[in-house]
């Protein structure tokens, strides 16, 4: 026999520890340099409860080149200020539609449909990047998760072994305490940047 006592359970205890480890790897690798974006856009709202990117999601070098490309559509003019008010955007409405009306309105309430230019500016990696970003403080964290979680495992495995029949009551605790400290040493020297591609 060699366990099962458990059937099997603590094996989860394993696949969560590794993947902890994974993460922790990614989140140590070198970061890729980030592309700066910077760029004006232009959002529609057509319906109280959401907004969207005005026809396909396009960019804009400035401003004024985002309220050219707009206003080529003769039915949109500058917002009322009434709707500026409003405050439907969080950068203020700059414009509206003189035809379309918003959808889901309350009590027959007629607002046009309206536009906002927004800035976008931030960095961010580059597309496909397999990038995890997390703090000093969370990685040490999961690091404590991932030994927490390992001696749970060796607890579960030598109770497994002993409750069905493997291993004798004394037998249980040298291995108990043989294992922990195994474990310890492992721990103590261990290179959290290494993953294994397997693991990915």
């Amino acid at each position: 026999m060699s366990g099962g006592y458990f059937n099997r359970h603590m094996i989860a205890f394993g696949e969560i520890a590794n993947s902890i480890e994974c993460d922790i790897a990614r989140a140590l690798r070198p970061k890729p340099e980030k592309n700066c974006e910077d760029y004006w856009t232009i959002y529609e709202k057509d319906s109280l409860s959401s907004y969207h990117s005005y026809k396909d999601y396009m960019s804009f070098a400035s401003y004024e080149d985002a309220e050219s490309f707009l206003l080529l559509d003769k039915t949109i003019v500058k917002a009322e200020q009434k709707y500026a008010d409003r405050r439907f955007f969080d950068d203020g409405v700059i414009f509206q539609s003189k035809k379309r009306n918003m959808s889901d309105t309350s009590d027959g309430e007629q607002i046009p449909v309206l536009y906002s230019i927004h800035h976008c500016c931030y960095d961010r990696y580059p597309d496909e990047a397999d990038v995890l970003e997390l703090s000093d403080e969370t990685i040490n964290a999961m690091k404590e998760a991932y030994r927490q979680i390992r001696i749970a495992e060796i607890y579960a495995t030598r109770v497994d072994w002993m409750m069905s029949g493997d291993d004798s009551e004394e037998s249980f605790r040298e291995r108990v305490k043989e294992d922990l400290a195994e474990f310890e040493k492992e721990y103590a020297t261990k290179d959290w940047t290494y993953l294994d591609e397997d693991d990915e």
